[in-house]
């Protein structure tokens, strides 16, 4: 009886692995094109304490032949666009992953943010929906510093002479139903320690109003593909994101912003909370 089952194991994992050595070989990347952001960007269930999202098959789905494929061909993905290739587009594109849209999308198309958990600046825990409901929010996220740099050109702008990270952000927040969400998404478990030791200095260098806001996690909690499916998955850079009252995404920006982005950003913030006044 050990036999067979040692002989069945041995050719399940040996199946397995030809499967996603084939994957790779057929996922190889093509060169990244940077296109305009068109349809809308999310999931089409809401974020709840329960959500939780699949990172790979069960025990019980590795004698499902339709799963295993499917899986297989996901580890192929990732693994052929991991690492430098990142950092290929990255450079490639200075962090500009796509062209975000001239206007936000409507609410009845729109679709929703993904259930993340963890802890703000004051150590208390969050989900990321109790955050988001009822106000519309203007999401930092970023997972590198280059990428954290990168995207504070949409919420600082010396030509304007604005800066809603800083003098201006009482009046962002006081004349609209707007507040700023800092995502920092931790890559791996030892960036998280580097984080926990180095607590202290980053609660220094971010406004202590803006520390309830300033929300970190861990970047896994989302499996490839959805990030994939959320257009998140480059580290190098960082992304903008307005998402309304219903934790719907309504826009989507990346990389540095130009004069024009930063304006249609608040644009379609303002117009966006509009929607909502009682």
């Amino acid at each position: 009886m050990f036999q067979i089952r040692r002989s069945f194991s041995s050719s399940a994992t040996r199946s397995i692995f030809d499967k996603f050595y084939k994957n790779v070989v057929d996922a190889a990347p093509k060169e990244h094109v940077v296109k305009d952001l068109v349809r809308p960007i999310g999931l089409s269930s809401p974020p709840a304490s329960n959500s939780s999202y699949s990172k790979g098959n069960s025990l019980r789905d590795m004698f499902d032949n339709e799963k295993t494929d499917k899986r297989s061909r996901e580890l192929g993905l990732e693994f052929s666009k991991s690492g430098m290739y990142e950092l290929h587009t990255f450079r490639k594109t200075n962090g500009k992953l796509f062209i975000s849209p001239k206007s936000y999308w409507r609410s009845d198309t729109a679709l929703y943010f993904p259930h993340i958990t963890g802890k703000n600046l004051l150590g208390e825990n969050y989900s990321i929906e109790d955050q988001l409901k009822g106000k519309v929010s203007v999401m930092r996220m970023f997972t590198s510093k280059v990428g954290d740099d990168l995207i504070k050109s949409y919420f600082e702008n010396e030509e304007l002479d604005l800066n809603y990270l800083g003098k201006d952000h009482e009046s962002l927040t006081k004349g609209h139903k707007i507040q700023i969400i800092e995502l920092n998404m931790m890559e791996n478990f030892l960036k998280s320690i580097v984080m926990k030791l180095s607590m202290g200095k980053l609660r220094s260098l971010v406004p202590k109003e803006n520390h309830s806001t300033y929300l970190t996690c861990q970047r896994d909690q989302l499996p490839y593909t959805l990030r994939e499916q959320l257009q998140i998955n480059n580290v190098y850079t960082g992304y903008v994101i307005i998402v309304d009252p219903n934790l719907k995404i309504r826009w989507m920006g990346c990389g540095r912003a130009s004069t024009e982005e930063f304006n249609t950003l608040w644009k379609c913030a303002r117009n966006i909370a509009n929607e909502f006044k009682d």
